[in-house]
C-alpha cells in the first residue's frame, strides 16, 4: 500500500489558517465596538429606517393603549361648565339627607305597636284608659299630637278631629322640612347634566366643523364632555330620589298612624255623646 506524502508546506499553510481563524473568532467582538463610532453615521441611518417602519406600529399602540387611572379633578375638568351646579346640587342634597336621617333615627315619632295598645287601654277604660296611656307614652310625638288635640276638645268629636288635625299638620310640617328641595334637586340635575350633553354635542360638532380632515380626536373631547356630564346628572339624581322616596314613605306612615290613633279615640267622644243624649 503506498503512502501519501503532503508537504511541508502545505501542512505549514494549513496551522497558519487555522490559527488565524481562531484569532479573527475572539478578536471580532471588540473590532466591531471600536468600529461603532466610525460606523456611526450608517447606524444612525439604519435606526432611522427601522424607527419610521415601527413608528406606525408604536402610534398605534399608543392610541391604543388606555390611560392608566383617570382622576376625579380629571373627569371635573373635562365636564366642562355643567360639573359645577351639578357639584352644588349634590352638596345640597347630601346635607338635607344627613340631616333628615339624623332626625328621623333620633326622634321617637311613634312606638312598634303603639295603636293597638291603645286599642287595648281603650277597651280596658274607655276615654280615661286612653288618656292614660297616653300620659304613659308621653314621649312619642304621636302622643303630643292626641294628647294636644283632647286638651281642646271639650267632649266634642267634631274639635277633637279638628285639634288633631291642626296639631298634626305641625308635625308633618317638621317631618318634611327639605324634602321639596330634595325632591327637586332629583328633578333638576339630571336636567343639568342633559344640558351639558347638549353643549359637549356642540362642541363636537364645532370641532368637526373647523377640521381639515375629521378623525376620533377631533370629537372625542365633545362626546367625552357630553358622557361626563349625563353620568353626573344621574350619579347626583338617583340618591337624592331614593332618599326622597324613603322619607316620604316615612312621613305618609307616621300621618296614617295618627289617623288611625285619632279615629279610635274620635268613637270614644262619639260613644260618650251619644251616651250623654240618651241620659237627658
Amino acid at each position: 500500500m503506498s503512502t501519501i506524502r503532503v508537504p511541508k508546506l502545505a501542512i505549514k499553510l494549513m496551522t497558519y489558517s487555522i490559527i488565524l481563524s481562531a484569532g479573527l473568532y475572539f478578536i471580532s467582538p471588540s473590532l466591531q465596538s471600536q468600529e461603532a463610532p466610525s460606523t456611526g453615521v450608517a447606524q444612525e441611518k439604519s435606526e432611522s429606517t427601522e424607527t419610521a417602519t415601527k413608528a406606525p406600529e408604536a402610534a398605534q399602540e399608543q392610541v391604543a393603549a388606555p390611560k392608566a387611572k383617570i382622576g376625579f379633578v380629571d373627569l371635573f375638568v373635562t365636564g366642562g361648565w355643567s360639573m359645577w351646579p351639578l357639584l352644588l346640587s349634590s352638596i345640597i342634597a347630601m346635607g338635607i339627607i344627613f340631616e333628615r336621617m339624623y332626625f328621623f333615627f333620633t326622634t321617637k315619632l311613634i312606638a312598634k305597636g303603639y295603636n293597638q295598645d291603645l286599642q287595648d287601654a281603650i277597651d280596658t277604660g274607655g276615654l280615661a284608659g286612653a288618656e292614660k296611656f297616653l300620659a304613659d307614652h308621653s314621649d312619642q310625638r304621636i302622643t303630643e299630637v292626641l294628647v294636644n288635640g283632647m286638651a281642646v276638645s271639650q267632649n266634642d268629636p267634631e274639635i277633637f278631629s279638628q285639634g288633631v288635625e291642626r296639631e298634626a299638620g305641625e308635625i308633618i310640617t317638621l317631618l318634611e322640612k327639605g324634602l321639596v328641595v330634595l325632591a327637586a334637586v332629583s328633578t333638576i340635575a339630571p336636567l343639568i347634566g342633559f344640558l351639558g350633553t347638549v353643549s359637549g354635542m356642540i362642541n363636537a360638532f364645532d370641532a368637526i366643523a373647523n377640521a381639515d380632515q375629521v378623525n376620533a380626536k377631533v370629537v372625542a373631547g365633545g362626546i367625552k364632555e357630553a358622557l361626563i356630564t349625563t353620568a353626573a346628572g344621574l350619579i347626583v339624581a338617583i340618591p337624592a330620589m331614593v332618599f326622597y322616596q324613603y322619607l316620604t314613605s316615612r312621613v305618609n306612615a307616621f300621618t296614617s298612624e295618627v289617623e288611625e290613633a285619632a279615629n279610635k279615640i274620635y268613637k270614644e267622644y262619639l260613644k260618650k255623646k251619644a251616651t250623654v243624649k240618651s241620659g237627658n
